[in-house]
């Protein structure tokens, strides 16, 4: 559970799940920002909490002078309390009350071809509901510790900041992407997994930033090098050494992050992702030999 919200059971009827999409469709809102030029955006936002903690997509609210919401029927103003760049996630606040929160599942199970329903404020038309199946997990953009979930249920401009549910109409992701050249849904929608979601919003509402991972004070710098095939791949080349954090040593090259190619942005976006004493997991060339590493990070210090 989280921030005190009670998980929702809903009763079986006639030998199936009946969902109550209105009590759900309460637990989405509408999202206005403006920025600093004036421009507006709209998107959507998941409550969590009774007291006035709203998630969404940070890419919707990212340099607003202004957040509105829409919820119970009027426009309210909402805060920003922190984001996180790197997975795309913002925490609101608003100053209602007793507001309708998403219910969570007591264990986080998908499998692939799983119902699930996109909740949001498409095309800024107002919340709807589409249905589709989970069509992909584990999928990553350059950023292998995210582990994307994609759907084929609609997900268009302005379902950023809206929930995936499960069957139960409990809640699996939080929308952010579309794959799609016009803009418009091509069956192929993405969202970030409710476990992430959630760790991050609460270190948000917590610490008003994210608490990060670290490895050590070591520098990087990006190469090119040949392997066994011939053939030219990226590399990060590791200087220097530090004992506080058991893995690197100078002199590493680091030729792939979990099964991702070892780019700088890839790394820093993986490091940036886990949680102080999670792994990362790292294939350096040491010695002239494939050596796997699978470093316990640290709590990022203050320095």
């Amino acid at each position: 559970m989280f921030l005190g919200t009670q998980l929702f059971l809903f009763e079986n009827n006639s030998s199936q799940n009946r969902l109550n999409f209105n009590e759900i469709i309460e637990s989405i809102l509408e999202i206005e920002s403006e920025d600093i030029s004036g421009k507006k955006s709209f998107g959507s936002g998941v409550i969590i909490s009774k007291d006035g903690y709203i998630i969404t997509a940070y890419h919707l609210v990212k340099n607003s002078r202004q957040i509105t919401i829409k919820a119970l029927g009027k426009k309210h103003k909402a805060s920003l309390i922190g984001f996180d760049v790197y997975s795309d996630i913002a925490v609101l606040k608003t100053s209602l009350r007793e507001l309708n929160p998403i219910k969570f599942p007591d264990k986080y199970e998908i499998n692939v071809g799983d119902i699930v329903y996109a909740v949001g404020n498409p095309f800024d038309l107002g919340v709807s509901v589409s249905k589709g199946i989970l069509s992909a997990t584990g999928r990553n953009f350059g950023n292998p510790y995210l582990d994307v979930i994609q759907t084929d249920a609609s997900i268009n401009q302005g379902n950023s900041g809206g929930a995936l549910l499960n069957s139960q109409g409990q809640f699996l992701g939080l929308s952010t992407l579309i794959a799609s050249s016009s803009g418009g849904s091509d069956g192929v929608g993405f969202a970030l997994p409710a476990e992430k979601v959630i760790q991050i919003s609460q270190d948000l509402i917590k610490y008003g930033e994210v608490q990060r991972a670290w490895i050590g004070n070591f520098r990087f710098r990006q190469i090119s090098f040949q392997n066994i095939e011939g053939q030219r791949k990226p590399g990060l080349l590791v200087y220097g050494n530090d004992d506080s954090v058991e893995g690197l040593k100078d002199g590493d090259l680091i030729i792939k992050i979990k099964n991702s190619p070892a780019l700088w942005r890839t790394f820093i976006a993986s490091i940036n992702s886990i949680s102080p004493e999670e792994n990362i997991q790292l294939v350096v060339i040491r010695d002239d030999l494939e050596k796997i590493l699978n470093i316990k990070t640290k709590r990022r210090p203050t320095f």
